[in-house]
């Protein structure tokens, strides 16, 4: 009790002092501030911070907020029926990140809808669109946990070097190529579920301006071996390969790619 009062006799000394101090000389202030500093303990710059706070912030203790003037966050809240509508949505997109997937949802769901095969509650619609991609991300941990596949890791490779020079290119990274020659490049694995043991892969190219598309069978996820597919690719595209995209897959980040793509008399620009 007694430190509450302590507390209430400072803000109110504090708030008598306020409204003097305005109209003291530069003297006065200085021995008004004197006197604050041993009557409260307060530091001198928090005195002067509370002097001088405007009339229509109400007085707080030093170091903390009033009541009045935190503003509570209110977190957005999202029903099982978003999320329920999410999931597909992330599966269509081959289950991209949510910094990926918040920047494609508008087309996505556009034209889904178009094509009748997704239809959406005004609400649920809106709330999907308005979603972060920290908020896709975190609704879809649950999801991606349970989804097949996500104990499978790749073993450690010799590619750190390589990925630290190959530039990141985002979603909207495309936006300044409209002319065809730019390939987004993956490997689509024909493993039944299960990446144990041997099996066919098919690397997929397709030009981010034209939606053209080329696909070969691999033997293995070799960065040798994609070279040479991407060189059968480049001799099938009716137009020249300016650059591709790949992801982090150390059959795309390694020094044989790179060394091909900055051949000279090439100069295939290369990004993940």
């Amino acid at each position: 009790m007694a430190a509450g009062n302590d507390r209430q006799a400072r803000r109110l000394a504090l708030e008598a002092a306020r409204r003097r101090y305005g109209v003291l000389s530069a003297g006065g202030k200085r021995r008004l501030l004197d006197e604050l500093q041993e009557l409260t303990g307060y530091h001198r710059k928090s005195l002067l911070r509370l002097l001088n706070r405007p009339d229509s912030v109400p007085p707080s203790e030093p170091g903390g907020a009033s009541a009045e003037s935190v503003k509570p966050h209110h977190r957005r809240r999202y029903g099982p029926d978003v999320v329920e509508a999410l999931v597909p949505l992330w599966e269509a997109s081959d289950r991209l990140c949510g910094k990926r997937l918040q920047a494609l949802l508008p087309l996505l769901v556009e034209s889904l809808e178009s094509h009748g095969h997704l239809s959406l509650e005004p609400e649920v619609r809106k709330s999907l669109l308005a979603m972060s991609s920290a908020t896709i991300d975190r609704l879809l941990a649950p999801i991606r946990k349970e989804s097949g596949g996500n104990g499978w890791r790749r073993t450690p490779r010799a590619y750190s070097a390589v990925r630290r020079r190959v530039p990141v290119r985002t979603f909207k990274g495309w936006d300044n190529h409209s002319d065809p020659g730019w390939l987004e490049i993956d490997l689509v694995a024909h493993c039944g579920g299960r990446m144990e043991g041997r099996f066919l892969w098919t690397l997929m190219a397709t030009d981010i301006a034209t939606g053209w598309s080329e696909s070969l069978p691999i033997v293995m996820r070799d960065g040798a071996v994609v070279i040479t597919a991407l060189q059968l690719i480049r001799r099938q595209l009716p137009f020249p390969l300016r650059g591709i995209d790949a992801d982090n897959d150390p059959a795309f980040m390694n020094r044989l790619i790179e060394a091909w793509c900055d051949r000279p008399g090439q100069e295939i620009v290369l990004t993940r």
